[in-house]
């Protein structure tokens, strides 16, 4: 297993999540004009791969996900998504199979009306005003976290897919949340990797500084690279 530490400072951005809005990277969310060759996405996208790669991104989250998977950057999230699975639906880019994660203001403080806000606003294509969801509790990093599914029609492909949402507070009471999204036609292929990915989440906010490096012996080629500045 590789692993890649980077260190960056952390702002807000936004970016779009396959059916919907969400706040992700903003390397993933520039309009399709700007890029020279833009990502197609596709129908025929791999399945994770058994072999996972660590990232620290930033100084607030460490993250393993499947090699496969390519790390697209943000200045306060990151998306990790196979080939195939991100591009361009109009101006906006979005992905079809991955996980996203990054923080949001909770202006609230209160963590499961602040999802329900966040979920309504961000991640379903219809928002409903006041609408509420159905949560289990869970332990994310060691805090208390929730986690709900809903569906959506990505706008890509027209097709339903399941986004699963899990959410926390940081030290500082700032939303950090985490998005699995795929397919739901193919959603029993990515529950355990989905799984793998959330639980291998350490969250350290409370450090107040990570050396940019890198430990690559067995991937020399792959360089890390500074996200979420």
């Amino acid at each position: 297993m590789k692993t890649i530490l980077a260190t960056t400072l952390l702002l807000l951005g936004t970016v779009w999540c396959s059916g919907q809005v969400v706040v992700v990277p903003h390397g993933a969310a520039q309009p399709a004009s700007r890029r020279s060759t833009p990502p197609i996405i596709r129908d025929d996208v791999a399945l994770p791969s058994p072999d996972f790669t660590t990232y620290l991104e930033g100084e607030l989250v460490q993250v393993s996900v499947p090699s496969n998977w390519r790390e697209l950057p943000g200045f306060n999230a990151v998306t990790f998504a196979p080939d195939g699975a991100y591009g361009n639906a109009g101006i906006k880019s979005v992905f079809t199979h991955g996980v996203a994660m990054g923080v949001a203001r909770n202006d609230l403080g209160d963590l499961r009306v602040t999802t329900d806000r966040f979920i309504d606003a961000y991640v379903l294509v219809n928002p409903i005003p006041g609408r509420t969801f159905t949560y289990r509790q869970i332990t994310l990093s060691d805090r208390q976290a929730l986690e709900t599914t809903v569906s959506s029609v990505s706008e890509a492909t027209g097709e339903i897919v399941r986004i699963g949402v899990v959410t926390t507070l940081l030290h500082d009471g700032t939303l950090f949340y985490v998005l699995s999204v795929t397919p739901r036609a193919r959603a029993l292929e990515y529950t355990a990797t989905f799984r793998r990915i959330v639980a291998s989440i350490e969250i350290q906010d409370l450090l107040t500084h990570v050396r940019r490096t890198e430990e690559s012996s067995d991937q020399p080629d792959q360089k890390a690279r500074a996200i979420w500045r």
